[in-house]
C-alpha cells in the first residue's frame, strides 16, 4: 500500500472536502479521488461518505483513520530517529524529465549524486514537458526537470542550468558553412520539428515569432519525439532543425552536421527544476540540495 494514500486520506478527513485536501497536498482533485478509491479498494469497504462537497467517515473509516494517524506518527518518529542515528539518506527518487534534460543533463548529475548518496535509487521517466507537469501535480513523481518555465500555486520552478538551441543543417545544404543566417533564411525550408507539447518546440516557435518569423505548418515535414531522432533525420538530409547544443557535438566533429549561427534570435533558455509546494521526501530533498551545491557548466559552443 502506498503511504501517500494514507496521507491523502488523513488530510481529506481533517480538511473535510476533496477540494481542500487537494489544495493542501498540491494535487489535483481527481488525483485525490483516485488515491482514496485505491485505499477503499484495498480494504474492500467504504471509508468515506460524500454529502455534497463534504466527506464524513464511515464506521470503517473511523477505524482506519485512528490507525492511519498512529502509523503517520510512528513513521515520522522512526525517520527522525534513524536520520539522527545514521545520517544516511535512503529511498527511491522518481524524476520526470523532458527530453533534453532527461537524455543529456540528468545522467551526468545522477552519477555524481549517487556517489554522495549511494543508497538512493534514482528512476528517471522521460516525457514531454506537459506530461511531466501532469505527473508531478498528480503525485506520480517527486521532481520534474523541464525546458519551459511556468506558474501556479501548486508548483515551484527554479532555474537549473542554461541551454542554447542551435540551427543544424546536413552537409551540402545551402546554409552549411555560412558564417551566419537569419530567420528569413528559414523561409521555404523543410523543417524537422519536435512533437506538439514539447518545451523545446514551444520555445523555438515563440523566439522565432518574436524575431518576425512565423513557422508555416506546411514547412514541417516531420514531427519526432526525441532530439536524437531529429539529429538523425537532419543527418539523413530530411530537413533542418533547431536543437539543444548538448546533442550535436559528436555529429559536428564527425562532419555529419553543420551548425549555423542564427542572428537576431535569442536561442538561449533556462531548464527548470519543478517541485510541488510541500514537504519533500528525504531523497528528493537531498537531490535539490545537491543541485544547489553543483553549478553545471554548459558545453563550449559547437563550431562547424
Amino acid at each position: 500500500m502506498n503511504l501517500n494514500y494514507w496521507l491523502t486520506f488523513i488530510t481529506t478527513v481533517e480538511k473535510g472536502t476533496l477540494s481542500a485536501a487537494a489544495e493542501e497536498l498540491h494535487l489535483t482533485q481527481p488525483a485525490v479521488s483516485k488515491q482514496l478509491q485505491a485505499l477503499e479498494d484495498y480494504y474492500g469497504v467504504r471509508l468515506l461518505e460524500r454529502r455534497g462537497r463534504e466527506v464524513r467517515l464511515t464506521a470503517a473509516g473511523e477505524i482506519c483513520y485512528r490507525h492511519a494517524k498512529a502509523i503517520a506518527r510512528h513513521l515520522e518518529q522512526s525517520q527522525r530517529e534513524l536520520a539522527e542515528l545514521t545520517q544516511l539518506v535512503k529511498g527511491r527518487l522518481l524524476l520526470g524529465a523532458s527530453t533534453t534534460p532527461g537524455q543529456y543533463i540528468l545522467p551526468r548529475l545522477i552519477g555524481s549524486f549517487r556517489r554522495e548518496y549511494p543508497q538512493v535509487e534514482v528512476v528517471v521517466e522521460i516525457a514531454d514537458s506537459q506530461e511531466v507537469i501532469r505527473r508531478l501535480q498528480d503525485g506520480e513523481i517527486d521532481l520534474g526537470v523541464v525546458g519551459a518555465g511556468g506558474r501556479g500555486r501548486s508548483l515551484s520552478y527554479s532555474r537549473l542550468v542554461e541551454d542554447e538551441l542551435v540551427l543544424i543543417v546536413p552537409p551540402g545544404h545551402r546554409l552549411a558553412g555560412v558564417k551566419a543566417a537569419t530567420p528569413r533564411d528559414l523561409q521555404g525550408e523543410s523543417l524537422v520539428w519536435r512533437e506538439a507539447g514539447s518545451g523545446t518546440r514551444r520555445v523555438v516557435e515563440e523566439r522565432l515569432q518574436k524575431a518576425g518569423f512565423t513557422v508555416d505548418s506546411s514547412q514541417i515535414v516531420m514531427e519526432l519525439g526525441s532530439t536524437e531522432a531529429i539529429v538523425s533525420a537532419v543527418e539523413a538530409g530530411l530537413g533542418i532543425s533547431l536543437v539543444t547544443c548538448w546533442a550535436v557535438e559528436k555529429s559536428v566533429k564527425l562532419g555529419r552536421l553543420f551548425t549555423v549561427p542564427l542572428q537576431g534570435v535569442n536561442l538561449k533558455r533556462d531548464l527548470y527544476l519543478v517541485r510541488r509546494r510541500q514537504l519533500l521526501s528525504p531523497a528528493a530533498e537531498a537531490f535539490t540540495c545537491f543541485l544547489e551545491k553543483h553549478h553545471l557548466q554548459l558545453p563550449l559552443p559547437v563550431d562547424s
